[in-house]
């Protein structure tokens, strides 16, 4: 998980389904889902 997601209040992930979008705050995807959060973004 990109490390800047964790600072936007909500985002959206696939829901299974065509279309189907899943609201939710990223603190939730790091404490249900253990991801490892990395730095991707090319600094300015």
């Amino acid at each position: 998980l990109e490390r800047s997601i964790l600072e936007l209040p909500r985002i959206y992930i696939n829901g299974g389904r065509r279309g189907f979008l899943v609201g939710i705050a990223p603190g939730e995807i790091v404490r249900t889902l253990a991801p490892r959060v990395v730095d991707v973004a090319i600094a300015e």
